[in-house]
């Protein structure tokens, strides 16, 4: 590969590299791909995305009608695989107390994490390379989550 494509390469390269590194997603020009709201990285949630720049809210910080709808999202969408998901799914769903008509749950049914205190990232929002990446990201972190609110 000659010097010019290689710096090419490079600098085809950078706007990727900069939604994963520490950059805020304002100074990337990726306004718009963060939810409202300032509740930091995912870095509370099994240290994903952190330092990413994007302002996604912790997994952990959801609530369980969030979390429920986001695995529908996760699983609909192919972000997880095989049947455990799908049978982890069922369970919450039939978890008594759980709310499967509120704001929350269809929130996560779109792809929206949603705290409940105005703090929300939209998966859907993300495009391309780093939509798979964050979404698949997220979605393992909320199996992880939905397996412990069984």
């Amino acid at each position: 590969m000659k010097t010019s494509n290689r710096f090419l390469a490079l600098l085809a390269a950078l706007p990727v590299a900069a939604a994963l590194s520490g950059t805020p997603a304002h100074a990337q020009g990726f306004g718009g791909l963060a939810g409202g709201g300032s509740s930091g990285g995912l870095g509370n949630a099994a240290g994903l995305l952190s330092g990413s720049g994007l302002n996604v809210p912790s997994v952990s910080s959801l609530a369980p009608s969030n979390v429920t709808g986001l695995l529908g999202y996760c699983v609909q969408n192919n972000y997880l695989q095989g049947n455990s998901p799908t049978t982890l799914l069922s369970s919450l769903k039939q978890k008594a107390g759980m709310d499967t008509t509120g704001s929350q749950y269809t929130n996560g049914q779109k792809g929206i994490l949603d705290t409940g205190t105005g703090n929300t990232f939209s998966l859907s929002s993300l495009s391309g390379n780093l939509k798979q990446k964050v979404s698949t990201k997220v979605c393992n972190a909320v199996l992880k989550q939905g397996s412990s609110l069984l």
